[in-house]
């Protein structure tokens, strides 16, 4: 694989625009709880809820029901302000990516990396093609970032070492005349 250091390619722009996208969805998601949380929604969040295909049985879409019709018992409001940070998070993710940025690379290598294991054990409670989908497409970016690191690692340290001064070597000759 050809990859220059600090030369974005076309995975790293692709994982940038879906880590933005990421972001803006969780903002969006973020106002919109603000601005309808003291709305009666049931009817939104049953439609989220067999959109998702999330079990009726299941806490989660009780949970969701309640945080957004009962804003005050639930704190709504800390929720919502979470998906600032996580918005920040998944836009400075792209930034680092789009400009194939070191940083950048090993920030979403490890952000994408931590769910991991939050898939697998979502695929033993219940197999859904979301699942499924949401752990390959999150395995191959944590596969190709880390390819894109080990690629760039001894081609930025050699770019690193030719962009120092070399040391002035003592010469003897020279200060005996």
């Amino acid at each position: 694989m050809l990859i220059e250091p600090n030369k974005p390619t076309l995975g790293l722009r692709l994982i940038a625009l879906f880590e933005a996208a990421k972001g803006a969805l969780g903002l969006a998601l973020g106002i919109e709880l603000y601005r309808f949380a003291g709305n009666h929604m049931d009817p939104l969040i049953e439609w989220c809820v067999r959109w998702l295909r999330l079990p009726d049985g299941g806490h989660s879409p009780h949970f969701i029901v309640e945080m957004v019709t009962h804003p005050g018992s639930l704190g709504l409001g800390m929720w919502t302000l979470l998906t600032v940070p996580y918005a920040a998070l998944r836009f400075a993710e792209a930034y680092g990516l789009w400009l194939a940025r070191r940083w950048g690379e090993w920030l979403t290598l490890v952000g994408a990396a931590l769910y991991v294991p939050f898939e697998i054990y979502a695929l033993t409670i219940g197999v859904s093609a979301l699942k499924v989908v949401l752990l390959v497409l999150n395995l191959v970016f944590v596969v190709y970032l880390a390819m894109v690191l080990r690629a760039t690692r001894r081609k930025r340290a050699v770019a690193a070492a030719l962009a120092r001064p070399a040391p002035e070597k003592w010469d003897s000759n020279a200060t005996k005349g």
